[in-house]
């Protein structure tokens, strides 16, 4: 038997479910080794984003390969894995044709696994086979389901252009999101980082990550505003909070650029003066998930896994699957910046 946790109406429920079966030539089935629990869940299983049926929850896993479709050729039986929760469009838009295919309504997190399909707290899981990719052995399976978040910063940061090496770069929010993008900002060079949070065990986590960079409660900021040469190049907020993100605008530069890299709550807001967009030519980005960097994101997972991707250091702590409800309340709590799942044979 497979066990597993399904989501309905916002409850989660173990449920025993038979191994799942090649359906599709290209169909692959995953014995779970790990799953991740991140802040795009919590969001799911709360109702902001709606799911229409049952579903087995989660959308970042890793594990090995259980079983292949006849037209899988890029992996096989015992390879060790790693999954892209978004599919690639099947068919070419408007999108695809303007090279912006993850704006395709087939790439929409409603299709998702662990939101239209069933996802990764489970023991086995059917995966399409363009979403599942060989994992690099310097990669640990524990670290693997952060490759997800990975690929929407790869992806973000290949929409801003030229930035110098010696860039002021402000990142507000220290979660999961926070602490990747300081990681990734580290690894490509850039060595002028600040990092704002309010929460004082997210500043210790960043603190701790000892990457030299400065990490300051939101009652600071005003400082860099009132100075050019301690004002920002690039903000990347990754908190969702709009008044966060205000707060944080007066410490834009001349030319400076706003990644808006949370998707935060549908009714957020900001008040922005068109004038000091005018004036100081600013550049503002929204930026969300895409499938075509995930490739990109196993590539970098492999060259940052020894130095950079530490469970521990990231505030990560490890769960058994049993433990879904603790780990939910703790992620919650903010105790922790992500849980990951250890999935283990367990009997109801």
């Amino acid at each position: 038997m497979n066990t597993a946790i399904q989501l309905y109406e916002r409850s989660l429920t173990a449920i025993n479910t038979p191994i799942p079966r090649i359906v599709k030539e290209d169909d692959v089935v995953i014995c779970v080794s790990h799953s991740g629990l991140s802040k795009m869940d919590v969001r799911v299983i709360r109702g902001d984003i709606k799911i229409t049926k049952p579903v087995i929850a989660g959308r970042q896993l890793s594990g090995t390969v259980y079983a292949c479709g006849s037209n899988v050729q890029h992996i096989k039986l015992g390879d060790r894995v790693v999954v892209n929760p978004r599919s690639p469009p099947k068919y070419v838009d408007r999108y695809c044709w303007r090279n912006q295919s993850h704006m395709s309504e087939e790439c929409s997190i409603y299709n998702d696994i662990g939101i239209a399909k069933n996802g990764g707290w489970s023991e086995y899981c059917r995966i399409s086979a363009n979403q599942v990719y060989l994992l690099p052995p310097e990669v640990p399976e524990n670290v693997a389901p952060l490759c997800d978040s990975l690929s929407s910063v790869i992806h973000t940061w290949n929409k801003l252009d030229n930035v110098p090496c010696d860039a002021r770069i402000l990142v507000c929010g220290a979660g999961m999101s926070g602490l990747l993008w300081i990681s990734y900002l580290h690894f490509r060079g850039f060595r002028e980082i600040v990092v704002c949070e309010p929460v004082e065990i997210r500043r210790r986590v960043a603190a701790a990550l000892d990457l030299g960079y400065e990490v300051v409660h939101p009652t600071k900021l005003d400082i860099y505003g009132r100075d050019d040469k301690l004002a920002f190049d690039v903000l990347i907020d990754t908190s969702g909070d709009g008044d966060a993100i205000q707060d944080a605008l007066v410490t834009l530069r001349k030319g400076g650029k706003l990644i808006i890299f949370n998707y935060g709550l549908v009714n957020t807001e900001i008040k922005i003066n068109p004038y000091n967009i005018v004036a100081k030519e600013l550049t503002i980005i929204g930026s969300s998930g895409n499938p075509l960097t995930f490739a990109q994101a196993v590539a970098v997972a492999r060259d940052m896994a020894n130095s950079y991707l530490n469970v521990e250091k990231l505030g990560i702590r490890v769960y058994k699957l049993r433990d879904y409800n603790l780990a939910l309340t703790s992620l919650l709590r903010m105790e922790i910046t992500q849980a990951i799942f250890s999935v283990s044979h367990f009997v109801i």
